[in-house]
């Protein structure tokens, strides 16, 4: 009965599987990717609650402040004019006896549906409560989405929502995002509100409801770097720096990381066809001309010193590398030194 996952195909799985009232007496879920474990959690409570009589069979614990054997004392009760209830453990990964719940998954109460909601970091499933889900529970592991599926996952998502959208401003709230899915879907949110079902998202779209400055962003300064242009990029650095609010500066390095990485992948392929490139690097075709002149640009050691300089500023925002520096400055100072690389 064991099912793991970390795919957004096994989440759709999941969630159809749900749809058609085919639930579970046990679930884990588990794992980084909120998302999918919100949407998992919503799913349950709408199969399986009936509003009327939500009160009685609607029981959420929180793992800081329960005894499992309270837990287990409600899940062992039967549903009150209702043929299910639904117990929700939140917060599992901060339960003291964890294992005191192994008992009841090895003889579940067949009109409870007990969810182990255990977010932020995975069970070990190496260990006693881990082995006895394996054999008893339905598991969702809440992976998050590979930086090279981001773009197709956030484009099904976008399909399966009623809208399509274009190659550019896909990348554009990709990229702005810093390829985190449960990001994209908050600043989705905003532009669904606003477009009505069956229209194409435009770029003007993206940049109106999500927020981004035509002229300065991430990509603008990506492009600037990758041609050498100082005065753009001080232009743009200058901007980030008065509206430091709205460019979190440890999300701007970690953009700049992803960038040199890939422009490093594309320099290693100096002899593959831009469609082999493409696919193989995760670029899309509008940029592969700006990826080809960044990987001239900064050729052999250039682009190992680039990657070392952004690693280094990494370090030092997490005070892992000391550095009296300010972020913002640290940042100016790093783009600049790669600019001279």
């Amino acid at each position: 009965m064991a099912k793991g996952s970390s795919s957004y195909t096994e989440f759709n799985n999941l969630m159809q599987q749900l749809e058609k009232n085919q639930i579970a007496p046990v679930y884990l879920l588990h794992g980084e990717e909120y998302y999918f474990l919100e949407q998992l959690i919503t799913k349950i409570e709408e199969v399986v609650i009936d509003k009327a009589t939500a009160s009685f069979n609607h029981h959420v614990f929180y793992g800081k402040e329960t005894q499992v054997s309270d837990i287990v004392n409600i899940a062992r009760r039967f549903p009150m004019m209702a043929d299910k209830q639904l117990v929700i453990f939140k917060e599992a990964q901060y339960c003291k006896s964890p294992d005191a719940i192994i008992p009841y998954l090895e003889n579940p109460v067949e009109s409870t549906i007990l969810v182990w909601y255990h977010p932020s970091k995975k069970l070990p499933m190496n260990r006693k409560l881990g082995m006895a889900m394996k054999k008893h529970a339905v598991i969702y592991t809440g992976e998050p989405v590979p930086e090279r599926e981001v773009s197709s996952v956030s484009k099904l998502y976008i399909e399966k929502k009623g809208y399509d959208i274009e190659p550019r401003p896909l990348h554009l709230l990709v990229e702005n995002s810093g390829f985190k899915f449960s990001t994209i879907v908050k600043e989705l949110d905003k532009v669904f509100s606003n477009v009505e079902p069956g229209n194409k998202i435009r770029e003007e779209q993206i940049e109106k409801y999500v927020g981004i400055n035509k002229q300065y962003n991430i990509f603008a300064l990506q492009k600037a770097m990758a041609k050498k242009q100082k005065n753009q990029v001080v232009e743009i650095l200058n901007y980030f720096k008065a509206n430091i609010h709205n460019h979190p500066i440890v999300m701007l390095n970690a953009s700049l990381f992803n960038y040199f990485k890939k422009v490093a992948m594309v320099q290693s392929m100096s002899k593959k066809t831009d469609k082999e490139v493409m696919s193989s690097v995760g670029i899309p075709f509008f940029a592969i001309g700006e990826y080809r002149e960044a990987a001239r640009n900064y050729a052999e050691k250039k682009i190992v010193d680039v990657i070392g300089c952004l690693n280094d500023c990494d370090l030092k925002f997490k005070g892992i590398n000391q550095s009296a520096k300010n972020p913002e400055i640290l940042f100016e100072e790093t783009v600049l030194k790669i600019l001279g690389i």
